[in-house]
């Protein structure tokens, strides 16, 4: 029996394949800690699900009979947690059930099957729930070999194991320890929060990051002033507030790229950045190609996504880059702002 564990979350249909689930959940016992995507009924399940995903080791994907309750987007919780752990690069195994080709599914699952089949060349196929155990035994350590991680050893272990060396970075934890708490703890191992784990509810409530719309947002622009027929390339700071960031998304297209994104924010810079360089260089009679660094640009993103501002959408079969939009929270935050009128210099 391996001492070792990591993390998995599951990506799958809220209530599909119990049998499958449940086949998963025994193997893994000795392996792994696990959690799995809710009901997208649930108002937090798209929260819940990119922060599983956001800290796991490993995904492991179902695809059964089912494509799940929908958001109201119209896409399913499995399909949203499936582009997520493809954007965050996170090793992937997949589990999708065969079908008969006159099988009744709905036609988002056959749509959603044809995604995974385009992206994916190793695809661990099954026609019932007792050819799981066989499958995963060899998909499983596929994965671990071709996609090393960090991994937990059990706390009476780590004191006599000889092969501590390998993991010296990773504090021991209890083996009571819940999955919620493994993964934070990994992220904090510095302060050696395995000796004190903290309660879910707290861990949860410590990962949700909340935008305030009167507080502001710091990052670096590049420019190009001209003055007296020279060109000059300047770095300068830009100080924005979230509401004003949130009223640029608001003019975005409904779907957009990383590129838009950043088109929008230089937009915004372009508005501010003739004034403000003209106070250094007062003799400038043009400013030109305002761009945020892509550091910055980055960072903003990854904010947006998890204040929940912004989400990922599925993309045509043709689209060779991701796709995001405004989530209908971000829409109704600036719908109910005081200020949502207001208008910026």
């Amino acid at each position: 029996m391996s001492n070792r564990r990591y993390y998995i979350h599951v990506v799958c249909a809220a209530n599909d394949q119990p049998l499958v689930l449940d086949r998963l959940a025994i193997f893994f016992q000795t392996r792994a800690f696990l959690t799995s995507d809710v009901s997208s009924e649930l108002p937090r399940a798209a929260l819940y699900g990119r922060q599983c995903i956001e800290d796991c080791d490993y995904t492991v994907v179902v695809v059964g009979d089912s494509y799940g309750a929908t958001h109201n987007t119209g896409v399913s919780q499995m399909h949203l947690s499936y582009l997520s752990a493809k954007a965050k690069l996170k090793p992937m195994l997949i589990l999708m059930k065969n079908h008969q080709e006159n099988a009744d599914i709905s036609p988002q699952l056959k749509e959603f099957r044809r995604l995974v089949d385009r992206q994916n060349i190793d695809i661990y196929r099954y026609d019932n729930p007792v050819e799981i155990d066989r499958l995963l035994i060899n998909a499983y350590e596929s994965m671990i070999e071709r996609y090393p991680a960090l991994s937990w050893l059990r706390e009476n272990e780590a004191h006599t194991s000889s092969s501590t060396s390998n993991i010296s970075s990773i504090s021991p934890m209890r083996s009571s320890i819940t999955s919620s708490s493994a993964s934070l703890l990994s992220a904090k191992t510095s302060n050696k929060q395995a000796d004190n784990p903290l309660k879910v509810s707290e861990i949860f409530d410590s990962l949700t990051k909340e935008l305030n719309l009167t507080e502001t947002f710091e990052f670096q622009y590049s420019a190009q002033a001209y003055e007296g027929g020279n060109l000059t390339d300047v770095t300068m700071s830009l100080r924005c507030t979230w509401h004003e960031i949130l009223h640029a998304l608001i003019t975005i297209p409904s779907a957009f790229s990383s590129y838009g994104l950043q088109s929008c924010i230089n937009r915004l810079i372009t508005a501010r950045a003739d004034t403000d360089i003209k106070k250094l260089m007062p003799n400038v009679h043009a400013v030109a190609r305002c761009q945020i660094s892509q550091d910055d640009l980055s960072k903003l993103q990854r904010l947006l996504f998890a204040a929940n501002w912004i989400q990922f959408t599925p993309a045509s079969p043709r689209a060779s880059q991701e796709l995001w939009k405004l989530t209908f929270y971000a829409k109704k935050l600036y719908e109910d702002s005081p200020f949502k009128t207001t208008t910026h210099s």
